[in-house]
């Protein structure tokens, strides 16, 4: 749990009442920083906008919660119902703290507004201009309330022991909150990584204001249903008892043929736009059911509970969705963001060894593409992340998770930067298109295409042989395959039609040095043909 937590809301919702109670039972300070500006100007809050103007009271606020978030000591704090509204005062909140939102109806809000009618910005107006005028503000601060970590309903119909135990839950459940996505366009979204943590999503569906309002369908496959049975019916507890949709397992089965039986099933139960999809797989499905959810009734929320080490740290973060076309992998989709990712661990336990490798060769790219701090931490740890230990592997997906925020965070839609995480892809896809899909896992594939792109890179005089050594050293440590014949000239046509492709441009994501590569285009076709050498056991 972070150091501080900060309660936000419309006024009247009930941040200093709760905010007090839950400080009493966490034994923490409790601070109102309304109270602490009235205190220190010595005139209420009314009399502060009448004299001085809301300009002052920002400012004044800003400099309280600044020296709030500074402190050493955890404390509670009810914040004014603006205060999110100032971009400085929200970045040091997250970085201080946990951000609790306390939200009514807005009917409830003006009923609890008008008692007293002292609300500088709500006094003396009729009831009917009131709440028209609340629901207006409500609309306007909505982007700044949803910076909160999770939000918790304060309605006349619960009561305050009730409300602190739904708060005291959602914490618990936070505690495995790793890192948020801020993706370039808008919007963020937090990453949970623990073991047995499905048990309690219930807690963060309500936390993230979906329980209770949307209906839900679970996603999965025939083979993750068997293998998970028991997780899948501990998420569907969480969901209510809903529905579950298999998709038949395999890249194979990953087309719009068999998505278009998903809208059918959803069709046919009436499920609308207040409809969420849980989907609890491997980036197959993750990448099926998240361009469902995008394109059904033209977009619902989703959110990820990926079973593979694969889907963890690749598929299930960055919002790219979509389905195979004959012509070429991943071909239809749409970026598209999920609601969260729920990594639970436990779910790793029974994935093939096979699958856990798959993983761990797009961990090892996030080293060699982004940081070779990571990528040495790796080189260390070899013998932990082949035993599962699991620090270790909290450790790889945390970091693995948070390389590909940072990402994203710049370039949403792979206009520049995101193209990074392409590395090994280029390659990797054709092995995989030339094979049909059947004999390599994708993993196993991208780990192949990676010792081809470190090739060409040797080979155009952009990395130096020691780095690629190294790279290839630690994959061998790890495991991979090291060869594949391949037929050269149709791995050139294979290419061709990658989606990375551009107007006739090839283009080559390709290392400089471990940690670092850079976007190559149209690289010399000998080069290429040349750079398939180093899986076919030949040397430069």
């Amino acid at each position: 749990m972070k150091k501080h937590l900060f309660f936000t809301g419309f006024m009247a919702s009930g941040k200093s009442r709760t905010g007090r109670a839950l400080a009493e039972r966490l034994g923490r300070p409790f601070v109102d920083t309304d109270n602490v500006i009235v205190e220190r100007a010595g005139k209420s809050i009314t009399e502060i906008f009448e004299q001085d103007g809301e300009a002052k009271f920002r400012e004044m606020e800003r400099d309280i919660i600044a020296e709030i978030a500074a402190s050493e000591t955890p404390q509670v704090i009810s914040l004014g119902g603006g205060a999110l509204t100032q971009a400085e005062n929200l970045k040091v909140i997250k970085e201080s703290g946990t951000i609790i939102r306390l939200w009514a109806k807005p009917e409830i809000l003006s009923e609890r507004i008008g008692r007293k009618n002292t609300r500088p910005l709500l006094a003396n107006l009729s009831d009917e201009e009131r709440l028209a005028k609340i629901k207006v503000m409500l609309k306007d601060r909505e982007k700044n309330y949803a910076h909160a970590d999770f939000s918790v309903e304060s309605s006349n119909d619960n009561n305050e022991g009730h409300v602190i135990e739904q708060i005291l839950q959602m914490l618990r459940f936070w505690e495995s909150h790793a890192l948020d996505v801020y993706p370039s366009e808008g919007g963020h979204y937090p990453i949970f990584i623990g073991k047995n943590i499905i048990p309690a999503a219930g807690v963060m569906l309500e936390g993230l204001k979906i329980a209770g309002d949307y209906e839900f369908l679970v996603c999965t496959d025939t083979t993750i249903a068997k293998a998970q049975a028991q997780k899948l019916a501990e998420l569907r507890g969480q969901a209510g008892r809903c529905p579950v949709f298999k998709f038949q397992a395999g890249e194979r089965n990953k087309t719009l043929h068999n998505l278009n039986q998903l809208y059918s099933f959803m069709l046919h139960r009436g499920y609308t736009r207040k409809s969420c999809l849980l989907q609890m797989s491997g980036g197959v499905v993750g990448d099926m059911a998240g361009f469902g959810a995008a394109t059904y009734q033209r977009g619902i929320p989703f959110i990820q509970f990926p079973t593979t080490l694969l889907s963890m740290v690749d598929s299930s973060v960055g919002g790219k969705v979509a389905v195979n076309h004959p012509e070429g992998k991943n071909m239809i989709g749409a970026f598209y963001q999920p609601k969260a990712v729920v990594c639970d661990l436990s779910v790793l336990e029974t994935l093939p060894e096979n699958e856990y490798l798959a993983g761990l060769a797009e961990i090892v790219k996030y080293g060699v593409i982004y940081d070779e701090e990571f990528f040495a931490y790796m080189e260390k740890n070899v013998d932990k992340i082949k035993s599962h230990d699991i620090e270790t592997l909290k450790h790889l997906i945390f970091r693995s998770c948070q390389i590909k925020a940072e990402v994203v965070g710049i370039d949403e839609k792979e206009a520049g930067l995101r193209a990074i995480l392409n590395y090994g892809h280029t390659f990797g896809h054709a092995i995989e298109k030339l094979t049909h899909y059947e004999l390599f896992s994708h993993g196993i594939a991208v780990s192949l295409g990676m010792r081809v792109a470190a090739r060409a890179a040797v080979l155009l005089g952009k990395m130096d042989s020691a780095a690629e050594a190294r790279q290839n050293a630690l994959l061998d440590a790890l495991g991979f395959p090291k060869t594949y014949a391949i037929n050269v000239d149709q791995a050139w046509e294979a290419m061709a039609i990658d989606k990375k492709a551009s107007k006739g441009k090839r283009v080559y994501i390709l290392p400089t040095k471990i940690g670092t590569v850079e976007k190559f285009v149209n690289v010399d076709k000998e080069i290429i043909g040349k750079s398939w050498k180093a899986i076919q056991g030949s040397c430069v």
